[in-house]
């Protein structure tokens, strides 16, 4: 069998990306939400501490970028099926400077994670021990094939990518795990923390994501039942909103908790910063909470600045998986 020659004038470029992020706006808006819910809903059930959980795949990401540079590649299962992951030397301040949390929270999460036998450190080696193959990791897989798929579907029909399935992304994905979730950490990594700087926590901005992908999901439920296309792109997105929130409902700290998994005296006590922080606001009449969709408020401008950033990022990180995948 002849080896599949490289040709740099067949990569994908941004342009191609962008054209068709731009004509699918609301599918990928939709599904780029519940892909980034779901995957910190799953960061959150793992330990019920998402930085926790940064912590650790920070950690593992050292790993898989180590062995990307040496051109090393692992299946999901056999990487997952190790009985322990090594990491590379690390410190403190690196994760300090890195995930932004301060030194002795950083101290505190690695002795817990000792403690619950996930971790096992000497000196400035560690070694990751109870991370096995399960669902949730599973289904960040599948999620990411969705959203793989929405781009690749949409080249032209001479183009090799618009003829893979979800199925047979996630098979590339599986096959060739740690090349993949490189760039999967590459992106979602800083995503988490852009978002958790403005909210001041992970686990605020988890609870401002369940209401955005509320809103989000409402309009597009909207638009099925009238046979119309409720957005094409941000700017209709919120024109929109308001009229949306006059016709359905928000979310209350009682399903907020239910979904998030997180107690519900701890999201009352998160949802009341956000509020004052007037990234969410409250109907009084139903205790039901939206999006905030003030245009002139220093919120909306933050959030706006916030989505384009991560948009941006997220077009790279497309074109990026979609050249990996036609290689």
């Amino acid at each position: 069998m002849s080896e599949k020659k490289f040709n740099i004038s067949n990569q994908i470029n941004i342009k191609q990306v962008e054209k068709i992020y731009d004509k699918n706006f609301e599918e990928i808006i939709l599904e780029f939400a519940k892909f980034e819910v779901d995957w910190l809903r799953n960061a959150y059930n793992e330990y019920k501490d998402i930085d926790k959980y940064l912590i650790l795949i920070n950690l593992i990401h050292k790993t898989v970028s180590t062995y990307n540079k040496h051109f090393y590649k692992i299946s999901f299962d056999k990487f997952y099926n190790n009985p322990h992951i090594e990491i590379e030397s690390f410190s403190i301040i690196d994760l300090v400077n890195e995930l932004k949390i301060s030194k002795e929270t950083v101290r505190r999460k690695l002795n817990e994670l000792s403690k619950y036998g996930v971790i096992i450190r000497k000196k400035k080696k560690i070694k990751i021990t109870r991370v096995s193959s399960n669902p949730n990791l599973e289904k960040n897989v599948y999620n990411l094939a969705k959203l793989i798929n929405i781009f690749s579907k949409n080249f032209e029909k001479q183009n090799e990518l618009s003829k893979l399935s979800i199925k047979e992304i996630e098979k590339k994905i599986f096959s060739n795990y740690t090349q993949y979730w490189n760039l999967f950490f590459n992106f979602q990594i800083p995503y988490i923390l852009r978002w958790k700087k403005i909210c001041n926590s992970s686990e605020n901005f988890y609870i401002f994501a369940l209401c955005a992908l509320n809103e989000i999901f409402n309009s597009k439920k909207i638009g099925k039942q009238n046979k119309v296309s409720t957005f094409t792109n941000v700017e209709q997105l919120h024109d929109n909103i308001p009229i949306i929130q006059q016709i359905t409902k928000g979310l209350n700290p009682t399903s907020i908790s239910e979904i998030s998994g997180i107690p519900r005296a701890t999201v009352i006590r998160k949802v009341n910063f956000l509020i004052k922080k007037n990234f969410i606001v409250i109907n009084k009449k139903n205790n039901l909470f939206n999006l905030n969709n003030d245009r002139n408020s220093k919120s909306f401008k933050i959030q706006g600045e916030m989505f384009q950033k991560n948009q941006n990022e997220l077009r790279i990180f497309i074109k990026e998986i979609l050249n990996l995948i036609k290689n």
